[in-house]
């Protein structure tokens, strides 16, 4: 089966999982150093998960692993949690969900001839409650676009989906699947 092909049958079993999916060249996905400040000046859990910052790769090493691949696909799961008043636990709750229907379709590609797929996940991990010095699910270990600079906003413009943070009535968990 051609990659095409290939790729349009992730793509249909990603509308089976409920996720929409969308081809983008990685020459188009926005890396910017500004984005990670969210990770180390915002975010509460900053340090705590070995899927974050500081514990994985910088920025620019992301982008040359980045230049290395031509496609990937824009994954998008959306939730209305407008009845939930903390959209933080909200969060929580639908991002390990997501990154499970979303890992499905790294397992999809590989096994499909994608030797190099690689997903970059809705959030920072929560297998566990806390994480431990070393990582109890390396094979589950995944980290965010964001934490290497993704501006997610950016290549969700480039679709057409907006992207609005905080929002409980439009929650999107959003993954990037690098395929080559």
């Amino acid at each position: 089966m051609p990659m095409n092909e290939k790729q349009e049958m992730i793509i249909r079993r990603a509308l089976e999982l409920g996720l929409r999916a969308y081809p983008v060249k990685t020459a188009g996905i926005p890396v910017e150093n500004r984005a990670r400040i969210k990770c180390e000046y915002g975010c509460r859990g900053y340090g705590k998960r070995l899927s974050c910052p500081p514990h994985i790769m910088d920025i620019d090493e992301f982008r040359k692993i980045l230049h290395e691949y031509d496609n990937a696909l824009l994954l998008i799961e959306e939730h209305d949690m407008s009845h939930e008043p903390d959209i933080f636990r909200a969060w929580s709750f639908l991002r390990r969900g997501s990154f499970h229907r979303m890992l499905e379709l790294e397992y999809l590609a590989f096994r499909e001839g994608f030797t190099y797929a690689q997903l970059l996940r809705p959030g920072a991990c929560n297998e566990c409650d806390v994480c431990a010095e070393k990582c109890r699910k390396p094979e589950l270990r995944r980290f965010p676009p964001e934490a290497v600079g993704i501006n997610v906003g950016k290549i969700m413009d480039t679709v057409g989906e907006t992207f609005v943070f905080c929002d409980p009535a439009d929650i999107k968990c959003v993954g990037i699947l690098l395929i080559e």
